[in-house]
């Protein structure tokens, strides 16, 4: 879906990597070193290909602010791994060694500062204040979302919305900066924007419950490694939807399992009791909400591209 998306965005997809590659420049080799590193094992790109697709969507066409949005989003979006990757002590992203395992946490501490840095330098010369507002508000939300996260991991009491809370806060917040930057770069009305936060704010759920149930898939070869969640404490739908389909009793037992540090039960658990249907159904749902959002527009090529995107989600080996 990616490519395609790429291929669809044309001379738009090529001023974003010329630009952000652009941004990324550093005078210290080492960082340069680091940051091509970065890049070769990038993600998917969702946030920028957002950005520039609700532009195209409102508009017809991206622009130069466009570009710099959907840069800055992924520069952003970078920074964050970088950081949680300290946080977390992970070794390893994408199937690949972390900066901080192959430096040390305080050099990905770092590069994530620079790499935050330059996403906020890319807006200045061109985006109003309206757009620096998305941005500064989901830088919020994720550091909110994240010490909201560790907070009910600690406590193992966390509830459905609770587990929604910190998706929006977490994922969803700059999924929305990324698209209302993309239509307001291009002078999409409010109405516009109102419909495309909508639409984004129900992917970035949809993304995220994709992710948390694959975490639960064992059987599903995507390159990562499943049952992380749950042993960093986090309770998210899978688990969830066990809870409530198996009850208070069954719940108080796996609870004491997870704060026993025995885990090996927990998965069995979720496919007994219907947890990843439970998610599955509750994805479908987002998906549904985010497609039905993008109504108001016209029925354009970058529309369908957007619907694809998020129709994409509901396929577990999508």
């Amino acid at each position: 879906m990616g490519s395609e998306i790429k291929a669809f965005l044309g001379e738009d997809w090529q001023k974003f990597e010329r630009l952000f590659s652009e941004m990324l420049s550093s005078r210290i080799p080492i960082l340069n070193k680091v940051n091509e590193y970065i890049i070769e094992r990038s993600g998917k790109q969702l946030r920028p290909m957002l950005c520039l697709l609700t532009a195209s969507m409102c508009a017809g066409a991206c622009n130069d602010a466009s570009v710099r949005c959907a840069v800055a989003a992924e520069m952003i979006h970078t920074a964050t791994l970088l950081h949680d990757d300290v946080a977390d002590e992970s070794a390893v992203r994408r199937g690949h060694p972390t900066i901080s395992a192959v430096m040390s946490p305080t050099a990905s501490v770092l590069v994530g500062d620079f790499w935050l840095s330059r996403g906020v330098a890319t807006l200045l010369e061109i985006c109003d204040n309206e757009i620096f507002r998305y941005f500064t508000v989901c830088l919020g939300d994720l550091a909110e979302g994240e010490m909201f996260q560790i907070e009910r991991a600690a406590a193992l009491d966390t509830t459905y919305d609770d587990y929604i809370y910190i998706i929006a806060h977490k994922t969803s917040s700059l999924f929305c900066a990324a698209a209302k930057s993309g239509a307001r770069s291009v002078g999409a009305s409010e109405e516009q924007i109102a419909a495309v936060e909508s639409f984004a704010r129900h992917l970035g759920h949809a993304f995220q419950m994709r992710d948390d149930i694959l975490d639960y898939s064992p059987a599903l070869s995507i390159g990562k490694p499943t049952g992380q969640d749950i042993r960093e404490r986090k309770i998210t739908l899978p688990l969830l939807g066990a809870f409530e389909n198996a009850g208070p009793q069954a719940r108080a037992a796996v609870i004491a399992d997870i704060e026993a540090d025995r885990y090996d039960g927990v998965l069995p658990f979720v496919q007994q009791h219907g947890g990843i249907e439970y998610a599955q159904k509750v994805l479908e749902s987002e998906t549904a909400r985010a497609v039905a959002a993008l109504d108001i527009f016209p029925d354009t090529p970058a529309r369908q591209k957007l619907i694809s995107l998020a129709r994409s989600l509901c396929l577990r080996e999508a």
